[in-house]
């Protein structure tokens, strides 16, 4: 039964109030239907070996998500359980403002290295879009869904649900040992080498490797996430 004029345009008057008015952009409205349809119900229920996981990683102008400052870069591959597709979306991201130079003296990235990369508003269908339903990995990955959602909020009206996967907490369920664990000190855990430490695809392939080394020890491929 539809719903009356008056109380349709309540609901968008609520919708619109709290950021979920879907976008007139044919690409961004995709994305809007995909973050609203996404079921994360469904998802608990399947096997390890049936989902798809995407390791990320995301570099920086600095910590402050909600105060000033922006994605550079980032780093997608996707796994079909614990085996990597050979997919993986790479891209420098230009932030619209200086990069700060302590940040440049972790990560390397520099002001002219991102000049001419698109701002994030063009590339957000495209990681969106490489995303969809897949369970992201990565250490502190927190940190790099909440810059995602920012900017989601803010061109599209929706967020994320995706589940979540965190290596420092892989790391600390197997071991025991609980605390704060940096990506090198779990990678030796793992005894794997970090390559390109302090970049996007390096530290997404380090925490790859992590996820690879933990989960088999944690759960079978047939047990339900």
């Amino acid at each position: 039964m539809p719903l009356p004029d008056s109380m349709n345009r309540i609901v968008n008057r609520l919708n619109s109030l709290l950021g979920e008015r879907p976008p007139d952009d044919p690409r961004l409205r995709a994305i809007y239907k995909a973050c609203r349809e996404h079921a994360v119900k469904r998802q608990l229920e399947q096997a390890v070996a049936d989902t798809r996981f995407i390791m990320i990683d995301t570099e920086t102008t600095g910590f402050q998500v909600y105060a000033g400052d922006e994605m550079i870069s980032i780093a997608l591959l996707e796994y079909r359980g614990l085996t990597p597709t050979g997919r993986q979306y790479t891209r420098f991201i230009n932030p619209g403002r200086p990069i700060p130079a302590e940040t440049t003296a972790i990560h390397g990235i520099r002001d002219e290295d991102v000049a001419h990369s698109p701002p994030i508003e063009e590339v957000l269908p495209e990681i969106a879009e490489f995303i969809r339903d897949g369970v992201l990995v990565g250490h502190h990955v927190n940190f790099d869904l909440r810059f995602l959602n920012k900017y989601l909020k803010q061109q599209v009206g929706c967020q994320l649900r995706n589940l979540m996967l965190d290596t420092m907490l892989l790391f600390t369920v197997h071991s025991g040992r609980m605390g704060h664990y940096t990506l090198e000190e779990v990678a030796g855990y793992c005894q794997y080498t970090p390559v390109e430490r302090h970049t996007a695809l390096g530290d997404a392939l380090t925490a790859a490797a992590i996820f690879e080394c933990l989960v088999p020890r944690l759960c079978d491929p047939t047990d339900a996430l």
